[in-house]
């Protein structure tokens, strides 16, 4: 019998009878616990008050991830998961169909789980050392659906309620938790943490609202909040992207709420939950949003589905991306990542897994902020493999918690711009994550030091920890947001920015100019379409975005650099790649008009076609103290979709150029090496360079489509060279291990060599 999934165990291992009226009053009335709140984070459309993250209990910043599966082991092989590093995994209290508990809330009592089941297991785990994870999943629940049909989720604008036979469906549909049952669910975790103080956190499955909700309780509270009716979803309409931020409060509201009132209970009670983000890169892709970016500052650690087969990109650069990007939306406290191991996913399975992927894949979440968690119960022949992975996650621990990235470039993923402006599910990709994709990829490869940074990190205070600032098309941005950014460059920040920047509100609707014209030394004129010989360019610019906006964004271009000594354009390696001649160039071009005191590095025309308008494409400014490249051609969106070296290097030295010249960190290796600094200020100040070895050496032979990082071997890197730059270093050592790295200092820096590469290894330089 194979064994499930996590999603299908979690699923069916986890049930409600509700109150008659679905609203406990102190659900709905508890009062902010200002204990348990930290800092205030920068507003969105329709907050009633200031929205703080949550203060992540001291446990739960000590974890380096989650072990699940332990709830279907028997006592031997729980044993081993403690032993291998599992230190919290799941117990189920709710499933789909029943709870297993006597519930006062929840009637319908399991048959299939014995009344001492969950005794028993607190009890076993508890002597082996491991944290309780509460398992309920949030919007699927068979007898709250039968009971109240009012509290179903409406996915369309009508007032009929969904009707399902429970028979055939016993657990019914999606709930909404928006209305009565958002009290209700929270009125059934206090129920569980009060009658089980050994519950640590609480993990569900499905947190999310699938994008919003025509329930009579939606409607009823959107037009009190707003005067306004629910529109029809149309991602092309104001009014339903407007109500799409509501119900993203409305959710985040939720969540406040059950964080004060678990937390009055037990303070150190966590959520430890899953998370719609980029390691299951189809989600990341679903539009509307089921939930903002923003709601995961209120779990104390969010953790992600890491997918790495070939529908989510796993031989590109997106499952890097990933596992940064849930590190990220936490503000770079605590995010987990479960890496699945799956050979394929279509069909899903572990078919001829190899067992060196498995520790290549937990590597590489860590190596980039995340805590690797993972499923222990897994086919015979991959349990090694994951001892094996485990106790080199083990090994490494000291040096995984309590960091921070050391800032250099920050590089801005815009939730409201892949939502707001990207429109579509089918071509977000294409519209707006390509952009933060090239420039991801870009820094990786030529190893500058980079920081994934979020809408609400636009403000001064976070932006003036950075030298340089880079904005992939990140058009939706607000007016307080554009004043932060206009800031950082006027107190000598550098900028890099591409096409329409800033053109979009937070609503994405389209500004009649680009808000940070100023700052970027262009006026926006729309689009440009690289046109057949013989055809006019169209100016128009439809100041709606429709679809047909995005059709005029493609084209085939020449490429060719304006001759200039002081250029950052004029590098060697350059030369050497495409000397002075045009190069092709496939992606989207917005056509500008650069200011007087703004400087074209670059054009653009249509291809082989010398006769047609020569646009700008790379332009360089001076704001106040600060330098300025912005990109009119989509460099970045190329670099990921239609890649060539040379635009890896315009890409990378623009970032240097704006930031000012070398990162404080810099590492001479091949571009498959992942490098990632990170400080950690416990027991000592210290630097910590991750360095991850990426080849596959059998990458790149099969049908590019359907390509999968399914690793068997390693091939050693040699000689790395780290470079710091202005730092007080005592000594450097390198772990696992802890051998001594020789240091060599001359002006101002220090050098090391890290004399073999295999999977990971971590140079750490303790600071004076």
């Amino acid at each position: 019998m194979p064994l499930p999934s996590r999603r299908e165990f979690l699923a069916t291992s986890a049930t409600i009878v509700s109150l008659q009226n679905g609203a406990s009053p102190l659900a709905r009335a508890a009062d902010d616990n200002p204990d348990i709140w930290g800092r205030v984070i920068l507003p969105q459309p329709h907050d009633k008050r200031p929205f703080r993250e949550i203060n992540v209990p001291q446990w739960v910043q000590d974890t380096t991830g989650v072990g699940y599966t332990l709830s279907v082991m028997n006592s031997a092989e729980r044993k081993v998961a403690a032993e291998l590093g599992a230190t919290i995994s799941e117990v189920g209290f709710v499933d789909p169909f029943f709870a297993y508990y006597d519930s006062k809330l929840l009637k319908r009592r399991s048959p299939h789980v014995p009344p001492e089941r969950i005794e028993k297991d607190i009890a076993e785990y508890a002597k082996l050392g491991v944290r309780v994870l509460g398992v309920y999943p949030p919007t699927l629940q068979g007898e709250v659906y039968e009971l109240h049909p009012d509290w179903r989720r409406v996915a369309n604008n009508t007032d009929e309620i969904p009707q399902v036979d429970l028979k055939k469906n016993p657990s019914g549909g999606m709930l909404c938790l928006l209305g009565p049952y958002g009290n209700f669910f929270i009125d059934v975790l206090a129920e569980i943490v009060t009658k089980f103080p050994a519950v640590s956190a609480f993990s569900f499955d499905g947190l999310h609202h699938a994008g919003g909700c025509y329930c009579k309780y939606c409607r009823a509270n959107y037009k009190s909040d707003t005067g306004q009716l629910i529109p029809k979803r149309d991602m092309e309409s104001e009014a339903f992207r407007k109500y799409q931020h509501w119900a993203d409060r409305k959710l985040e509201d939720v969540i406040r709420r059950a964080q004060n009132r678990l937390k009055k209970i037990n303070p150190d009670v966590a959520l430890v939950t899953w998370t719609t983000n980029a390691g299951r890169f189809g989600h990341f892709r679903d539009i509307p949003r089921n939930m903002s970016a923003r709601m995961n500052l209120l779990f104390d650690a969010p953790d992600q589905e890491f997918w790495m087969d070939e529908t989510n990109r796993g031989a590109s650069v997106v499952p890097a991306f990933g596992a940064a990007y849930v590190w990220a939306v936490t503000n770079h406290r605590v995010g987990f990542a479960e890496p699945y191991l799956m050979s394929r996913g279509n069909p899903y399975g572990k078919d001829s897994f190899p067992a060196h992927e498995v520790e290549r894949r937990v590597l590489l979440t860590l190596t980039h902020g995340a805590g690797p968690s993972i499923a222990y119960a897994q086919p015979e022949q991959l349990k090694p493999a994951i001892a094996s992975a485990m106790r080199e996650v083990k090994k490494r621990k000291r040096w995984l918690t309590h960091k921070s990235p050391e800032p250099w470039a920050a590089i801005l993923v815009s939730d409201n711009t892949r939502v707001f402006y990207g429109r579509s599910s089918g071509q977000i990709e294409e519209r707006y994550l390509a952009n933060v994709f090239g420039f991801f990829r870009a820094a990786l490869e030529d190893h500058l030091p980079f920081t994934l940074v979020n809408d609400w990190n636009l403000v001064t205070d976070d932006l003036s920890k950075f030298k340089v600032l880079v904005l992939p098309n990140a058009a939706s941005v607000d007016d307080r947001q554009a004043e932060a950014v206009r800031k950082f460059v006027d107190s000598g920040g550098g900028l890099v920015a591409s096409l329409d920047t800033s053109l979009c509100d937070e609503f994405g609707t389209p500004r009649k100019q680009i808000a940070l014209a100023d700052v970027l030394g262009v006026d926006h004129q729309g689009t440009a379409a690289a046109p057949k010989p013989g055809e006019q360019i169209d100016e128009n610019f439809a100041r709606t975005l429709p679809p047909e906006y995005w059709a005029k964004r493609k084209g085939v271009w020449d490429f060719k650099r304006v001759a200039g000594a002081d250029s950052f354009l004029e590098s060697q390696k350059l030369a050497d790649l495409i000397g002075r001649s045009t190069v092709t160039f496939k992606g989207p071009v917005s056509r500008i008009k650069p200011h007087p005191t703004s400087r074209v590095l670059a054009t653009v025309r249509a291809k082989d076609d010398p006769k047609s308008e020569e646009l700008p494409a790379v332009v360089t400014s001076a704001y106040s103290a600060g330098r300025v490249a912005y990109f009119a051609a989509g460099l970045d969106a190329a670099y990921y979709l239609t890649s060539y070296p040379y635009q890896r290097l315009v890409l990378s030295q623009a970032i240097q150029w704006a930031g000012g010249g070398l990162p404080p960190v810099q590492i001479t290796a091949p571009m498959c090496v992942h490098a990632v600094t990170v400080r950690q200020s416990k027991a000592g100040e210290r630097l910590i360079v991750h360095l991850f070895n990426d080849v596959n050496t059998t990458s790149g032979h099969g049908q590019p489509a359907e390509e999968v990082p399914l690793r068997e071997e390693v091939l050693p890197i040699h000689d790395i060279q780290v470079t710091f730059r202005g730092y007080a270093i005592k000594r450097v050592h390198l772990e696992p291990g802890g051998s001594a790295l020789e240091m060599k200092k001359a002006d101002g820096k220090v050098e090391i060599l890290v004399p073999k590469l295999d999977v990971h290894a971590m140079v750490v330089a303790e600071l004076e």
